[in-house]
């Protein structure tokens, strides 16, 4: 919010005093015309003192307004609930709305725009109906003067003796009588012009009020903007927008937009899933693969175990051939020996 409104205030300020100046140096007319009809011409003085204060009061309205907003842009938190604006009471509600994502649909937008339209010119109501109603006044005195001013002129007229041959006396009459139209007149013109003049200085305030506003409100506009959400590529917004767009409640869309979602992240998931057993096969027929190999080296080595199990009877059968035959051999080479050594201790036995 670049836009100040003290701004606007000081360009009140700026014509009311020139009007004070310009009312100073005519004073001496303005007080004759007042005095008119001082009623009437008070009145209308203040409705237009009333309009001055209530256009002076909108306006400083903004201020705590634009403070607010400035705040929730600096800072990105809401105030506490007791703080909590007038004029953006629908922008506040938005914000604090916890189920709203970092977007909002244009629908959102557009019906919170709407409703702060629509407090901005609530607000400006009054100010247009005191305009009139100085114009009003004015145009009220108006006729009420033509109505003295006629009836007295009737009555001037009525009362004058056209028989009489005294000239004098009749054109005193004549002066006398005309007093009261006089009068009339003065009160049509004076309230015409305090109405007048005062709607219109009236109408300048409204219209800096006004421009107050209106500036207030395009910058407030442009920053929702920016959490705006018209037109995205997937499939989800589209079906949002559809539904939006087929006279679906906000609430209705924002449902549809999540079980479109949920839908979305479901496929997601679903061909991750796919994915996952796809890998999950081709391991599986690794390890198919992997345990026949395993099962051919088992057979392979249950097959050489037997060969070293016959392989290793077949050497203990030739160990223990082997054994016999060497201990045959030692038999008979003990038999031998045994036989030379009886031989050479007997031999007269031999001879």
């Amino acid at each position: 919010m670049d836009t100040n409104p003290r701004r606007y205030l000081v360009r009140m300020f700026v014509f009311l005093l020139s009007v004070g100046v310009i009312a100073t140096l005519l004073a001496a007319p303005l007080i004759a015309a007042f005095m008119g009809n001082p009623a009437l011409n008070g009145v209308i003085l203040g409705a237009f003192g009333v309009g001055v204060l209530y256009v002076i009061r909108q306006t400083l309205r903004l201020m705590p307004e634009r403070n607010w907003l400035l705040a929730v842009k600096t800072t990105g938190k809401l105030d506490p609930p007791e703080r909590r604006p007038v004029l953006l009471a629908t922008v506040y509600a938005m914000l604090a709305d916890s189920r709203h994502d970092a977007q909002i649909s244009a629908l959102s937008l557009r019906s919170v725009l709407d409703g702060v339209a629509a407090r901005l010119d609530e607000g400006r109501e009054i100010s247009r109906y005191m305009i009139g109603l100085l114009v009003f006044l004015g145009l009220l005195g108006t006729f009420w003067g033509l109505l003295q001013t006629i009836g007295a002129v009737g009555n001037v007229v009525g009362s004058i003796d056209t028989n009489s041959n005294n000239f004098e006396a009749m054109m005193g009459q004549l002066r006398v009588g005309l007093d009261a139209p006089l009068s009339g007149m003065a009160t049509a013109f004076s309230s015409s012009l305090f109405g007048l003049a005062g709607s219109l200085v009236l109408g300048f305030l409204d219209l800096q009020l006004g421009q107050a506003m209106g500036r207030f409100f395009n910058e407030l506009e442009d920053w929702l903007s920016a959490f705006a959400r018209f037109n995205d590529s997937n499939p989800s917004s589209a079906i949002g927008q559809s539904a939006i767009a087929s006279g679906m409640s906000e609430e209705a869309a924002r449902a549809v937009l999540s079980l479109s979602k949920s839908i979305s992240d479901g496929e997601d998931n679903r061909a991750r899933l796919l994915e996952q057993v796809s890998h999950l096969s081709t391991t599986m027929a690794k390890l198919n693969e992997a345990m026949a190999d395993d099962r051919r080296i088992r057979d392979h080595l249950a097959q050489l175990n037997v060969n070293i199990l016959q392989l290793s009877d077949d050497l203990r059968a030739d160990r223990s051939r082997q054994t016999d035959i060497m201990a045959s051999e030692i038999r008979g080479l003990s038999s031998s020996i045994a036989a030379l050594v009886s031989s050479k201790n007997h031999p007269g036995k031999e001879r």
